[in-house]
């Protein structure tokens, strides 16, 4: 993998790093800050109502699945379905791609997720699976790719499965988070923002035989591909000011959703990503690579949301940012079937060196805080 950024600076209202993948500043503020500001602008009862009319359009009339939702019993996927079960009379068909490593309260959640009144098909995890995540994790860095790749890909497959009209995923995370603007004013973002999502790295890339049965879920070949052209691909975040704190609520409320009472140590919450371990190490490599990590990503939001000052966010992004997730790293050894020395090894040689000062044994970021 090869790296070549300037010196590393950050937003000057968010944590937001420059050398986060597609981010662009503008008078100092970052792609993120600035849509966030922007959505002052929308008409979201407008917004509201053309959903209303894509629901009247596609909803089935004999109360046969009409929408597929990516969900497995989190916050944010459980409110999605949800709303579109009981304020827009929809009858969701969910899809749970079981994530690597995932946790006993993830399992909950997605019992009481389903025990609240919906159908969920579940794609687990296989050997072949791991394997890929293996392979793209020495490779790339990417611990997590071919589970990624799933979460948007079986749904589409689902949808076309059942002849399903619409897939509705949660937040449109390149412009929210700092990414690319293109797919922020359209309704159907189409099927070029999931290879972006994917860092232009699908899942066929890692395979000898673009058709690999094995790997049905994650990759799509030139058939799929055009058949799921007429499916609508729509996120949430389109139709309605993205809250997560209100999305909490809801979960919580009626889907029982619970939440670990110890936080993951380069999380600065413990209602985020807990359904699974690999995250963490995810975000971390995330760091090492870009230098942002888990902390940047929730503390920058904190901000935007006026719940957070970025003074207050910059002292945790300095503690938490750095953690390697040594909860975990048995879990890591024996997903990956490697020793602890090798696994160190694998993380380590993603340090950006051109972010990356080195004193000693120890790399610091090089940046503006």
């Amino acid at each position: 993998m090869k790296f070549n950024f300037k010196k590393i600076t950050r937003c000057k209202n968010c944590m937001t790093v420059s050398t986060r993948p597609r981010t662009k500043f503008k008078s100092g503020l970052c792609t993120a800050c600035i849509n966030y500001n922007q959505r002052k602008k929308i008409d979201w009862k407008k917004r509201e109502k053309l959903l209303w009319k894509i629901c009247d359009k596609v909803r089935d009339k004999n109360g046969n699945y009409d929408v597929v939702v990516p969900a497995g019993g989190g916050k944010d996927s459980s409110y999605v379905a949800w709303m579109l079960k009981k304020k827009f009379k929809m009858n969701p068909l969910c899809v749970f791609c079981e994530p690597p490593l995932i946790t006993d309260l993830g399992w909950k959640n997605l019992k009481n997720f389903e025990k609240s009144g919906f159908d969920v098909i579940k794609i687990l995890e296989t050997k072949a699976f791991r394997n890929m995540n293996k392979i793209t994790f020495i490779k790339e860095g990417l611990p997590q790719h071919n589970w990624i790749s799933s979460i948007y890909i079986a749904p589409l497959k689902i949808a076309k499965i059942f002849n399903i009209k619409m897939v509705m995923w949660g937040e449109e995370g390149e412009s929210m988070y700092g990414g690319k603007n293109s797919y922020r004013d359209r309704l159907d973002v189409g099927l070029k923002l999931f290879n972006l999502k994917l860092n232009n790295k699908p899942i066929s890339n890692f395979l000898r035989s673009k058709n690999h049965e094995e790997y049905y879920w994650s990759t799509i070949n030139k058939k799929d591909y055009n058949e799921c052209k007429k499916i609508l691909k729509c996120h949430w975040s389109f139709f309605e000011i993205w809250d997560e704190n209100k999305h909490l609520k809801i979960a919580k409320k009626y889907m029982g959703l619970k939440y670990d009472k110890l936080k993951q140590e380069n999380a600065i919450n413990n209602h985020s990503h807990t359904d699974q371990k690999m995250f963490a190490l995810h975000m971390h490599l995330a760091f090492l690579k870009y230098g942002f990590g888990r902390a940047t990503t929730d503390t920058s939001i904190a901000i935007r949301d006026k719940k957070l000052t970025r003074k207050k966010a910059i002292k945790i992004v300095k503690k938490y940012d750095k953690i390697f997730p040594t909860r975990f790293i048995k879990d890591y050894c024996d997903y990956f079937k490697m020793n602890k020395e090798k696994l160190i090894k694998t993380t380590n040689k993603f340090i950006n060196k051109n972010i990356f000062e080195k004193e000693g044994n120890k790399s610091f970021l090089t940046d503006n805080i």
